[in-house]
C-alpha cells in the first residue's frame, strides 16, 4: 500500500511539473506572438507614417516652388514698372499748328528703348514757343519732328492781326503755313479801289476762335511792316494757301 501510494504521489508531481512545463511554454508562446503583433503593428504605423512624410515632401516641394516663382515675378514686375523714364508729352489734344505753351506740356513716363526718340522731360523748356507741325492727342510724346521752331521777328517784321470771315479761310489752314492776302476794300467806302493780292507772301502765326465772332476766326499774320497798313485799309481778307 505505501508503494502503490508513492508511485501515485510521484505520478502527481511529475503530471503537475509537466503542466506546468506546459502552461510556461503556452504563456511563452502567446508572449511572443503578442511582442510580434505588436512589432508588426509598429512596423505598419511606421510604413505609413513613412508614406505620408513621402507624400508630405513633394507637396512641401511644390509649394515652395510656387512661392519662389511668385517672389521671382513679383521683382520683376517691380523693375520693369520702375526702369521708365520720363519724357515730355502734351497734356490734352491740340491741334497741327499750335504754338506750344507750358500748360500744353506734361511728364510722361516710358521705357528707356522707347525714349530715346522723344524729347527728355529735362528739356520741356526747349519745346515752348514751336510749333506743332502734327495735330496730336493727350498723352502723346513728343519729338523734335513733331515741332517747327519760330525764328524771332526781325526790325522790319510785325505781327497783324485780322478777323477773318470763316468762308474766306481754307478748311485745312493751319500755323506755320505760308499764304497769299487778297484785300478787299470797305464796301462802304466811295471809289473803293478794286481788290489787292497783297504783295508778299505772309506766314500764319496764330489762329483763334473769338467766342464774341461767331462766324470769323481771329488770324495773325507774320509779314512785313506794311502789312500792318495793308489790313487796316481793308474791309475784308481772304487767305489764299500755298506752298512754302
Amino acid at each position: 500500500m505505501i508503494v502503490a501510494n508513492t508511485h501515485r504521489t510521484i505520478g502527481g508531481l511529475i503530471a503537475i511539473k509537466g503542466a506546468t512545463v506546459s502552461q510556461r511554454m503556452i504563456d511563452s508562446l502567446t508572449r511572443s506572438r503578442v511582442l510580434n503583433s505588436s512589432d508588426n503593428v509598429e512596423i505598419s504605423r511606421d510604413l505609413v507614417q513613412g508614406e505620408r512624410k513621402k507624400k508630405r515632401v513633394p507637396d512641401m516641394a511644390v509649394g515652395i516652388a510656387l512661392i519662389a516663382l511668385g517672389v521671382i515675378g513679383s521683382m520683376a514686375v517691380y523693375r520693369s514698372a520702375s526702369a521708365t523714364v520720363s519724357v515730355v508729352g502734351v497734356a490734352r489734344n491740340l491741334d497741327r499748328g499750335r504754338v506750344i505753351e507750358a500748360s500744353d506740356l506734361q511728364a510722361i513716363r516710358i521705357s528707356p528703348e522707347s525714349a530715346q526718340f522723344f524729347v527728355d522731360a529735362s528739356n520741356a523748356g526747349s519745346l515752348l514757343g514751336k510749333i506743332l507741325t502734327v495735330s496730336v492727342k493727350g498723352g502723346t510724346p513728343l519729338s523734335e519732328s513733331m515741332v517747327s521752331a519760330a525764328s524771332p521777328l526781325g526790325p522790319d517784321e510785325a505781327l497783324t492781326s485780322a478777323a477773318i470771315p470763316v468762308g474766306n479761310i481754307p478748311s485745312n489752314l493751319a500755323v506755320n503755313d505760308t499764304v497769299r492776302l487778297v484785300l478787299t476794300p470797305d464796301a462802304t467806302i466811295t471809289n473803293a479801289a478794286p481788290p489787292l493780292l497783297f504783295d508778299e507772301v505772309v506766314t500764319v502765326w496764330a489762329i483763334e476762335q473769338s467766342d464774341d465772332l461767331n462766324s470769323a476766326v481771329i488770324v495773325t499774320f507774320r509779314g512785313p511792316l506794311r502789312l500792318s497798313l495793308a489790313i487796316a485799309g481793308a474791309g475784308n481778307v481772304r487767305i489764299s494757301l500755298v506752298s512754302e
